[in-house]
């Protein structure tokens, strides 16, 4: 196995893809080669990043020192038992997924875990983004975090148990405050005034949570245990059923927590 990492090879061309190749090649790492099940998203960013563009999984091993595996949780071990017989190191970069679905076909393996929500096209301060990472061994260890510390200074040792955690904390953090973002949008639009009105208040919101501790911070009516407000706001909701019902799961959490 290579002590050091210098050439990467890609699965996936998707969101974390797309970050991940560009930014290492940025820091000068070489990409050789990008497979994905759809051709022309990998013949995009094998263009944006110098890369070639593989037919058969397996092409992966080619010249590279660390392929990653930046597909959909569930494809993982599929792609991963195309690729075997790999002298250098794979890993795959899902939170929720352990890092033994390699072990079976793989001596140097590993998770390279960046907690951000990642969009095609939208640049992301990868500096600013923790990885967490997982290894076979400490010689995987140490060259899988060179690798991470060259996109940012943010580098953890996280177990699989961990990383579980971690992915659903930020399922809660990201997507589904995300939900209420949607949802609140839909409400805006409904009353005829423009959903901009809202940025104010989620930013402040966002400003908060990440200064303190978000359990300080908890306003509105359900904190005040106001129940008159809260039943006039399920009221206005009546229409919407699964929405007033989501209202109210909430309302009592925060309530209880504050008892």
């Amino acid at each position: 196995m290579q002590k050091s990492i210098g050439k990467i090879a890609l699965a996936g061309s998707g969101n974390i893809a797309w970050h991940l190749a560009n930014g290492f090649k940025l820091q000068g790492y070489e990409i050789t080669g990008i497979w994905s099940r759809t051709k022309s998203n990998a013949l995009e960013l094998a263009e944006n990043c110098g890369a070639l563009v593989y037919e058969e999984i397996s092409d992966l091993r080619k010249n590279a020192d660390m392929i990653i595996l930046a597909v959909a949780d569930n494809a993982i071990e599929e792609v991963a038992s195309h690729i075997r017989k790999f002298d250098g190191i794979l890993v795959h970069t899902a939170g929720s997924v352990p890092m033994d679905v390699l072990k079976d076909s793989f001596i140097n393996y590993g998770v390279f875990y960046p907690l951000q929500t990642f969009s095609k096209g939208t640049p992301v301060d990868l500096s600013e983004v923790p990885f967490f990472l997982e290894s076979s061994s400490n010689e995987v260890f140490q060259a899988i975090k060179q690798a991470a510390l060259s996109l940012s200074a943010k580098v953890y040792e996280a177990d699989s148990h961990q990383r579980m955690l971690l992915h659903v904390a930020a399922v809660f953090a990201g997507n589904y405050s995300n939900l209420m973002y949607t949802i609140s949008n839909e409400l805006i639009k409904s009353s005829g005034l423009p959903k901009e009105i809202l940025h104010p208040l989620i930013l402040e919101t966002a400003r908060k949570a990440a200064s303190g501790d978000p359990l300080k911070m908890q306003t509105g009516p359900a904190r005040r245990n106001d129940t008159s407000t809260i039943e006039k706001h399920i009221e206005t909701l009546a229409s919407l059923p699964e929405y007033a019902e989501l209202y109210r799961l909430l309302a009592n959490l925060i309530s209880n927590k504050y008892k």
